[in-house]
C-alpha cells in the first residue's frame, strides 16, 4: 500500500470533497481517500499494482477539479 498527499484547486466545500472521495474511491484499489477543502488535500491510500497516481490523477480531474 501507498499513500499520498495531493494538492487539488477548486474544492470550496464539503460537496466537493465528497465528489472527489466518490470518484477516486472508486477506482480499483484505492482502500482511503480522505479530502480537505481547507487545506486543498486529499489524501489517498491505494495499491500500486491495481492502480497509479495518473489515473488518481484523471478521476479527480474529470470532476473539475485541479491536481498540482
Amino acid at each position: 500500500m501507498r499513500t499520498e498527499t495531493l494538492e487539488v484547486r477548486g474544492m470550496t466545500c464539503g460537496g466537493c470533497e465528497r465528489r472527489i472521495r466518490d470518484a477516486v474511491s472508486a477506482l480499483p484499489g484505492v482502500t482511503s481517500v480522505v479530502a480537505e477543502h481547507i487545506g486543498d488535500e486529499v489524501e489517498v491510500t491505494f495499491d500500486e499494482t491495481s492502480v497509479g497516481l495518473d489515473a488518481i490523477r484523471s478521476a479527480i480531474g474529470a470532476k473539475g477539479f485541479g491536481v498540482v
